[in-house]
């Protein structure tokens, strides 16, 4: 069977919007080098051994002369007292950060350098990294180069006695292009029933084997081999399933506005990041985000995985013989589900991943990367796509699963009042109890699209039994009259929020929601900011959100966190 497919072209010009995300501008780097000419000669980095050496959207060009380091570099006081004017600066932050505040210093270049934490393990590592400017920024963008920790130490040692000078050269330009989206679908027989899709990013200047050639990769295997058994007659789908690769957030905005509709009748989406780390090589267990709120899709996975974790079936002949070691985890920000995810589509997705330490460095290559595990994930993925086909069969199975699942959620919000606030832990049960009972009701719908009928009843029951259990104990305490702020915001823009939102907030601003406020990749942030739709307080926000993240967060943390969101315009009330 050959798969349908089509690309979809979309402006990367550094001007054009989507929600409020500016589409970056379009670079092509051809060569590049960084050289010391002093005290000493030596090569640090050429392009076509590294690539990752050059940091993406640098301006072509050439310069020679000295470098200073500015330790972090992304704030005004890391360049007191130190002149920059014609010099390279060496610094640990973030690219995008550093080089408004060492071009307008006068600097004529910037080089990227690990943190010793960074570089632990690994003191030849070469971080990758990004200017991001946008049609009105491209002029400023400086030479930007990356080197290992090693290096930057020789470096750092040589600069106590005396100048060291640079020469750096890059051959690339910053233009208006575009970006592709290439989309596939096998077609399902009822074309009124939701579609699943499955999406994997592939975006680097040089792509890495791990982020993200192993999300795309197995995702066009997945898409083969479904359609190898459409076409043998092995499988029948009743529902189109669609396979997206994209530009990260990039090439997922622009498509899912040009196909609106057809999003918001999506069942459920898969976003394959980082999911081949060998076990051998790095030892991170494999990551399943889940979809936030009453998500049926997430009583499925621990059950999969279970399965899947030792069975010798799913080992490759090259690869790990370990069983899976995987974790069920909160809500992540940091990629293309938190498009689909967002309030303005409301459709459940999740990512699987791998907290990889060598993600966006040089190291990510293929001998990083484990057949037997890309191959679990493949089956995870492909056994969800069918679960809703094989609903006649499984009923009572599947429905196992979800008391299971909503037990165990119930019983954690129990843990999360212990000791805490009596009101708002009362409120937590509360709210617990009632997503369980909308994920029995998402339950009963998706069988009901498959003409199989359920009773939820006597489900119903356990979960209220189970309720009244833990909830008992707070009925004797007093539960003190509220005095949390009843003030109810509403999000001031359309779409999922972006981070140059984040990075252009004053520094104790942006300091509070990453270390108070964050969760993994800013999701906290990004969940919190959903939740304002102008019906939920602060304590209501923050309820849901311990619930989401199995943290307690308190109501001023929240309060404080909706003041900043208000304060820089983010949401009104």
């Amino acid at each position: 069977m050959k798969i349908p497919c089509k690309v979809h072209s979309y402006p990367a010009d550094g001007e054009h919007k989507t929600f409020s995300w500016t589409a970056p501008l379009t670079w092509n780097v051809r060569s590049g080098s960084l050289r010391q000419v002093a005290p000493k000669e030596q090569t640090l980095i050429r392009f076509d051994e590294i690539p990752h050496g050059i940091i993406a959207h640098s301006q072509g060009g050439g310069a020679t002369g000295e470098v200073v380091d500015v330790g972090e570099g992304t704030s005004p006081q890391d360049y007191d007292k130190i002149d920059v004017v014609d010099k390279f600066v060496m610094a640990t932050g973030q690219p995008r950060e550093v080089a408004p505040l060492a071009v307008e210093r006068g600097a004529i270049g910037v080089i990227l350098y690990p943190t010793p934490q960074q570089a632990d393990r690994w003191p030849d590592m070469v971080r990758y990294g990004g200017f991001w400017p946008n049609a009105a920024q491209a002029d400023q963008t400086p030479l930007g180069f990356s080197i290992s920790r090693r290096q930057a130490d020789d470096l750092l040692i040589a600069m106590r006695t005396g100048p060291v000078r640079l020469v750096g050269t890059i051959d690339a330009n910053l233009y208006s292009g575009s970006l592709q989206v290439l989309e596939g679908w096998i077609p399902g027989r009822n074309l009124q029933l939701r579609e699943i899709l499955l999406i994997a990013h592939l975006c680097h200047p040089r792509p890495s084997a791990n982020d993200n050639a192993s999300g795309s990769g197995l995702l066009l295997e997945i898409a083969r081999t479904f359609a190898e058994l459409a076409a043998a007659g092995k499988i029948e789908l009743a529902r189109t399933v669609r396979f997206l690769w994209v530009p990260e957030f990039y090439g997922t905005l622009p498509w899912v506005t040009a196909h609106c509709e057809q999003v918001k009748r999506l069942l459920f989406v898969l976003n394959l990041d980082m999911v081949g780390e060998s076990p051998e090589q790095l030892g991170e267990p494999f990551c399943v985000s889940q979809a936030p709120g009453s998500a049926l899709l997430n009583s499925w996975f621990a059950p999969l995985l279970a399965r899947i974790a030792d069975d010798r079936r799913t080992t490759t002949p090259c690869g790990s013989r370990r069983s899976l070691h995987w974790r069920i985890v909160p809500p992540s920000g940091g990629s293309d589900h938190i498009v689909f995810s967002d309030p303005t589509f409301g459709i459940p997705a999740v990512m699987f991943g791998h907290n990889d330490p060598l993600h966006h460095t040089h190291l990510d290559d293929m001998e990083m990367v484990d057949s037997t595990q890309l191959n679990r994930v493949g089956l995870l993925s492909a056994a969800l796509v069918l679960l809703p086909e094989l609903l006649p069969q499984e009923r009572d199975r599947l429905a196992g699963w979800l008391l299971r699942y909503s037990i165990a959620e119930l019983t954690d919000a129990c843990d999360l009042t212990a000791g805490n606030d009596i009101e708002a832990g009362t409120k937590m049960l509360d709210l617990a109890l009632h997503r369980e009972e909308e994920r029995a009701e998402h339950f009963r719908d998706l069988l009901a699209e498959a003409n199989v009928f359920w009773n939820s009843r006597a489900h119903l029951q356990s979960l209220h039994a189970v309720h009244a259990a833990i909830r008992r104990p707070f009925e004797t305490e007093k539960e003190p009259s509220t005095t949390a702020s009843e003030m109810r915001l509403r999000k001031a823009f359309v779409g999922p929020l972006p981070y140059d939102f984040i990075r252009e907030l004053p520094e104790a601003d942006r300091r509070f929601l990453e270390q108070e406020f964050s969760g993994p990749y800013g999701a906290m942030t990004i969940e919190g900011l959903n939740l304002c739709d102008g019906d939920h307080t602060p304590q209501e926000i923050a309820v849901k959100l311990s619930l989401e993240f199995k943290q307690w967060i308190p109501v001023n943390t929240v309060s404080r966190a909706l003041a900043i969101m208000q304060q820089n315009g983010w949401v009104s009330s």
